[in-house]
């Protein structure tokens, strides 16, 4: 697990890609406009109500990204050259990151619900507050990444239009 989770951050483009990203920071000021919703004990529930039903979207969007394409449009964008990731790859790791964090939004809500009650006691309001805000901002994140795996479909399916209007144009011109 940990070699392909190495993989995707690899492609993805780690840390550097991460802090560049407009989603990123977007999710940053979100999460600080909201900071009423996140503040309180109870927050969770947003995420845990939002989140199953954006995981099976970006599920589906993964497996429609898969599903693009002939074999000849495939062998096109996929496989790597000079090192650098192929297109495929790319498209892939956008859904790949989306997902990941749905995943991980969704794990940091279901221990704040299940320790609400518990670590009030032992730790003091800051932690508190600071673990809520962390846990609220990668579910804020998530959301903005749904863009991204979005934009990521729209870029594959106009690279098989493109593709397809060369292959049409080839056929009438050998006609």
């Amino acid at each position: 697990m940990i070699k392909i989770i190495r993989k995707y951050w690899s492609i993805y483009g780690g840390f550097s890609a991460l802090f560049r990203s407009s989603y990123f920071w977007l999710g940053l000021a979100t999460t600080a406009l909201l900071f009423p919703a996140w503040s309180k004990q109870g927050w969770w529930g947003d995420v845990l109500s939002l989140l199953p039903n954006l995981l099976g979207f970006s599920l589906g969007g993964f497996a429609i990204l898969l599903a693009v394409g002939d074999d000849g449009f495939k062998k096109l964008i996929a496989g790597t050259e000079n090192g650098e990731s192929s297109p495929y790859m790319d498209a892939c790791t956008a859904f790949v990151h989306f997902i990941f964090l749905q995943i991980i939004a969704l794990l940091i809500a279901l221990i704040a619900k299940a320790y609400s009650s518990i670590l009030p006691e032992y730790l003091p309001k800051v932690s508190l507050v600071t673990m809520s805000a962390i846990g609220y901002f990668i579910f804020i994140y998530s959301i903005y990444c749904t863009l991204a795996a979005v934009f990521a479909i729209f870029r594959v399916a106009d690279w098989f239009d493109n593709y397809i209007t060369k292959l049409n144009d080839s056929k009438k011109n050998n006609k």
